[in-house]
């Protein structure tokens, strides 16, 4: 390997470490500036200094979001190869939150208490 890829590589593990520690912290500063219970305006916040940051990074560099874009796709697939299951424990929550909502046997009942109003209103005419 040549020294400019291996310096490359060092840069770029450094600019991870960096990443991690700036979010970590960022997160933090904002838990205590809005509280961990509303967790809707942490996100909200959390993703406002994101975006701040994206597009800082974006005009400082000068590149596009489509770059930015090919960068989160290839932090994401290198992801998802050390740990495939670490996009799936998002998906397994939502839908544990989806069950909470009951079952499909609730919609039958309002179908069959519709079919029942159709019924009664014919039965008028």
């Amino acid at each position: 390997m040549s020294k400019k890829i291996a310096d490359s590589f060092s840069k770029l593990d450094q600019a991870l470490k960096d990443l991690v520690e700036s979010y970590a912290s960022l997160v933090s500063e904002l838990e205590n500036k809005h509280g961990e219970e509303d967790e809707e305006a942490l996100s909200a916040a959390i993703i406002e200094a994101i975006e701040t940051s994206i597009e800082g990074a974006i005009d400082e560099q000068d590149s596009s979001t489509s770059e930015f874009a090919e960068l989160i796709s290839a932090l994401s697939e290198a992801l998802e190869q050390l740990d495939p299951s670490a996009f799936n424990e998002t998906s397994e929550e939502e839908e544990d939150e989806d069950e909470d909502y009951g079952d499909d046997d609730d919609v039958e009942d309002l179908d069959d208490i519709d079919d029942e109003d159709e019924e009664e209103d014919e039965d008028d005419d």
